[in-house]
């Protein structure tokens, strides 16, 4: 339920119509439709399992996985690429100003390149009646910790995706987030969520209204910083998807359970790396790159602010270094889909 405030008359400041203040209110006994998918997913997977990759083929779309690292490497609508580069965990991002004035690079620089000694250490393929499931195991040197990755393939495209971390020196510093990364073709440029918005929002920084917002991949990044760093970032994100000028693209969501969402998730789509932003001393010296950067995360550590000179986000606001486990999942669509509609058939 939303509250708008706005002048009824013109005043010297602003004219009638301005809105001056606004609140928002879950309803608590909404409970969203849709049946679980599997059961809305009728239908079968013809599967193609071999040395080098397993190919899962189902209503309007093909997935590739890696054999030997267990990654989706592959994911397509009608026969038209959704992805770039898979998913792989992230640990990082690129400093802002407060981030610079508490040194980020030398407190919690050891998450910056964790993801690079990624070593898978076992797959296994599961098989099911209209279901596949690959699960992944991987050791990251550097940090000393696992991550698990499963993906399950249903017959009508959506693939759950279920990740968790597992260090085994919990001394290290707070990460900076917490998630995955994936690239997309940069025809994937236009951006619509489900969410708070419609400007950037950080754990610490939401004060938005909940709401279905959209732009474009090239617009959300905030240009007017003194000095390139992270930036549109989106927290509480219900559902994500990016698509072409045709409608094409890929969805995104969190897992819905009895109550609502298991998680939310902290989504970034940007067409620079962390690196981009992170070694631009201007805004006019990004160049944009020719892919999406797609994050998917469980959460980014807050920006803080208390000052910019050596103050960390609040503690609530931090990554501990500890286990953590999410979800969410992944959707092939295209231009008479309504990511609404199938968002509502997330129940896991």
């Amino acid at each position: 339920m939303n509250l708008v405030f706005k002048l009824r008359k013109d005043t010297l400041w602003a004219k009638a119509g301005y809105q001056i203040a606004w609140d928002q209110f879950k309803l608590p006994d909404y409970k969203a439709p849709g049946m679980q998918i599997g059961e809305s997913g009728r239908g079968s997977l013809k599967i193609q399992d071999g040395n080098d990759a397993v190919t899962v083929t189902g209503k309007d779309f093909i997935a590739r996985f890696d054999r030997n690292t267990g990654a989706l490497v592959s994911l397509k609508y009608h026969g038209v690429e959704t992805i770039r580069t898979p998913l792989r965990p992230d640990f990082w991002r690129a400093p802002t100003d407060n981030d610079r004035g508490r040194n980020m690079v030398r407190s919690q620089g050891i998450w910056k390149r964790a993801h690079e000694d990624f070593v898978v250490t076992n797959v296994t393929v599961i098989k099911e009646r209209n279901t596949l499931e690959v699960r992944s195991l991987a050791f990251l040197k550097t940090v000393n910790a696992n991550w698990e990755t499963s993906y399950k393939v249903y017959p009508d495209g959506y693939i759950l995706v279920k990740a968790r971390f597992i260090p085994w020196n919990t001394n290290l510093p707070s990460l900076p987030r917490l998630g995955m990364q994936m690239t997309l073709p940069a025809e994937y440029n236009f951006i619509s969520w489900l969410g708070p918005g419609p400007h950037e929002t950080y754990c610490d920084r939401k004060d938005a209204p909940v709401s279905v917002y959209a732009g474009m991949v090239d617009e959300q990044l905030y240009i007017h910083y003194t000095e390139p760093g992270e930036s549109g970032n989106k927290v509480d994100v219900r559902w994500v998807a990016l698509r072409n000028s045709k409608g094409i693209g890929l969805l995104a969501g969190a897992c819905l359970g009895e109550t609502g969402p298991v998680n939310f998730l902290s989504v970034n789509a940007l067409p620079y790396t962390a690196d981009d932003l992170e070694k631009a001393k201007h805004p006019h010296e990004l160049t944009k790159r020719d892919f999406v950067v797609l994050n998917l995360d469980l959460k980014q550590m807050g920006v803080g602010g208390d000052d910019s000179w050596g103050a960390w986000p609040h503690p609530e606001y931090q990554i501990p270094c500890q286990q953590y486990e999410y979800s969410f999942w992944l959707k092939p669509i295209g231009p008479k889909d309504s990511p609404e509609k199938l968002a509502a058939k997330a129940k896991f």
